[in-house]
């Protein structure tokens, strides 16, 4: 069987990067009142937001680079691609999309309002987040039973 279009194996460092500098990026602006990335706005009238003023991108620049990462790193070929791993990505996937929306679900009645809409914002994070941990705790229960295969297979 032929696995979906998938990044190459080595793109998963790109993706590791770009997670962890937008998660710094984060955390240094939540500590910082210092922006970063910010549009200004030179018209002197109204502009289409309503009066003219000055935009931060901080927040949309951080949330791209988080979500590029998780995408590269989720989708990236493994170096050995082989039917039982394009099986063991299909099922976490699946698994990764029931737990997400179980737990959309319950914060549906968990929150309101604006923090409905933060919720929202991290909904989208999430079903990568869950993808990635079950697939590679398969892959690391995987691997560690190939490893007791082999050394039993050697000692015998």
């Amino acid at each position: 069987m032929k696995s979906r279009i998938l990044f190459p194996s080595n793109a998963r460092f790109l993706g590791l990067f770009l997670f962890l500098a937008g998660i710094a990026f984060f955390i240094y602006s939540q500590n910082s009142s210092k922006e970063i990335f910010v549009w200004h706005s030179f018209s002197t009238g109204n502009s289409f937001w309503g009066a003219s003023r000055d935009e931060s991108f901080d927040d949309e620049i951080q949330l791209l680079m988080v979500l590029s990462g998780l995408i590269l790193l989720a989708f990236s070929k493994e170096t050995v691609e082989d039917e039982h791993i394009v099986q063991l990505r299909s099922d976490s996937l699946q698994w990764a999309v029931y737990v997400n929306y179980a737990v959309f679900a319950v914060l549906i009645f968990a929150s309101y309002g604006i923090t409905f809409l933060m919720f929202t914002m991290y909904n989208v994070l999430t079903l990568l987040v869950f993808f990635i941990i079950r697939f590679r705790w398969k892959m690391f229960l995987l691997n560690r039973g190939l490893t007791t295969e082999v050394k039993g297979a050697i000692q015998s």
